[in-house]
C-alpha cells in the first residue's frame, strides 16, 4: 500500500497514457479503416482480363511518331493517357486525326474497358494548342476541347 500511496501521480498518468493511445488507436480505426486498400478499391480486379501489353503501347507510339516529335502511353487505373508533342507543321486537323489513330491500335475489348485521354501539344507556339481528346469507355468517338481561333 505505501508503494501506491507514494507513487500515485506515476500510475495516474501512466493509466491516462494508455487511455489516451487507445483511444487514438480507436479513432484511427474509425476514419483510416482502408488504409490498407489498393488505391482504387476494387474497381480494378477484373482489371487483368483487358491487361495493355507494352508492344500495344509500342505500337501506339511507333503509329503516332511519324507527326510527332515525342510519344508516351501510360495507363493510370481504367484511364490511358497518351500524351503526344505534334510537330510544329501539325495542324489542328492532322493533331485531331493522331487520336483516331491511337485508338486504332487498341483492340475493342480494351476500348470498351478503359477510357482513354490524349494531349496534344504543338512545338510551335500557337493559341490552337494544346488540345485534349477523351473517349469513355462506353463510346465510340473521342470529343475534343473546344476550336480555339490562332491569333
Amino acid at each position: 500500500m505505501k508503494f501506491i500511496n507514494k507513487n500515485a501521480s506515476a500510475i495516474v498518468g501512466i493509466v491516462v497514457f494508455l487511455a489516451v493511445l487507445a483511444g487514438i488507436f480507436a479513432v484511427k480505426k474509425v476514419f483510416m479503416s482502408d488504409e490498407t486498400m489498393a488505391i482504387y478499391g476494387t474497381r480494378l480486379e477484373d482489371r487483368k482480363d483487358v491487361e495493355i501489353s507494352n508492344s500495344t503501347k509500342s505500337k501506339v507510339e511507333k503509329k503516332l511518331s511519324e507527326n510527332a516529335s515525342k510519344v508516351k502511353v501510360r495507363i493510370a487505373g481504367r484511364i490511358i493517357n497518351v500524351y503526344v508533342k505534334a510537330n510544329a507543321d501539325t495542324n489542328l486537323e492532322t493533331a485531331k486525326s493522331l487520336g483516331d489513330k491511337a485508338l486504332e491500335e487498341f483492340s475493342n475489348k480494351e476500348k470498351k474497358y478503359y477510357d482513354i485521354q490524349i494531349l496534344i501539344e504543338n512545338d510551335k507556339n500557337t493559341n490552337q494548342f494544346p488540345i485534349i481528346g477523351y473517349k469513355h469507355h462506353s463510346k465510340d468517338k473521342i470529343t475534343w476541347t473546344k476550336d480555339r481561333v490562332e491569333s
